[in-house]
């Protein structure tokens, strides 16, 4: 092996190394940190995203993901950009695929989904929780399930959606409450 090669798979290897320290330090960091972490690997991130704890966004090729503003990724979710399943598979006779992972803005994804790789989440769509994406998901759209297909809209899903019997809240400071009814439909005129 010629030095040139050898110096091309020592960037590589450093590279990645740095790349997994980041997100196994991002993986646990508080939520202000988590955004910087990846943003150091190469993710490009939006403002004011949050990603919650335990979120693992690609590993090996994460310059592949783009979240852009006001995204919120729940706990355990998972971003994936390659597929290595075909080349272990074929013993090397069949190449790994890279596909690009985007998340348009306002999107969220649910705890413990899985995005593959080559998809897009649409604008202000939902993922639900433990869903596994395998398709682009289209803006303003509920998906769920395995693998995730789209239920609804937010609009048609909004009904039901405020309609629980639970307590709700707008700040995380807030007191949560019931709505009334006067509420409830003010909140459905601005969707």
């Amino acid at each position: 092996m010629n030095d040139g090669n050898l110096w091309k798979k020592l960037k590589v290897i450093s590279r990645r190394l740095i790349t997994l320290i980041l997100q196994d330090t991002a993986f646990f960091a508080p939520w202000p940190m988590r955004s910087y972490l990846h943003r150091a690997r190469g993710v490009k991130i939006g403002k004011d995203v949050f990603l919650s704890s335990l979120v693992v966004l690609e590993d090996t090729y994460p310059e592949y993901i783009t979240i852009e503003d006001q995204v919120q990724i729940g706990a355990g979710a998972k971003i994936v950009t390659h597929d290595s399943s075909f080349h272990n598979a074929s013993e090397g006779r069949l190449p790994t695929y890279i596909g690009p992972v985007v998340i348009k803005k306002q999107a969220f994804i649910g705890t413990g989904a899985i995005i593959l790789p080559g998809v897009t989440i649409g604008e202000k769509a939902i993922v639900g929780a433990g869903a596994v994406v395998t398709s682009n998901v289209p803006a303003r759209s509920v998906v769920v399930g395995v693998p995730a297909r789209v239920i609804g809209t937010i609009d048609e899903k909004a009904e039901k959606f405020l309609s629980r019997p639970g307590l709700f809240f707008w700040k995380y400071y807030e007191k949560p409450k019931r709505l009334t009814e006067s509420e409830r439909a003010r909140i459905k005129e601005k969707l």
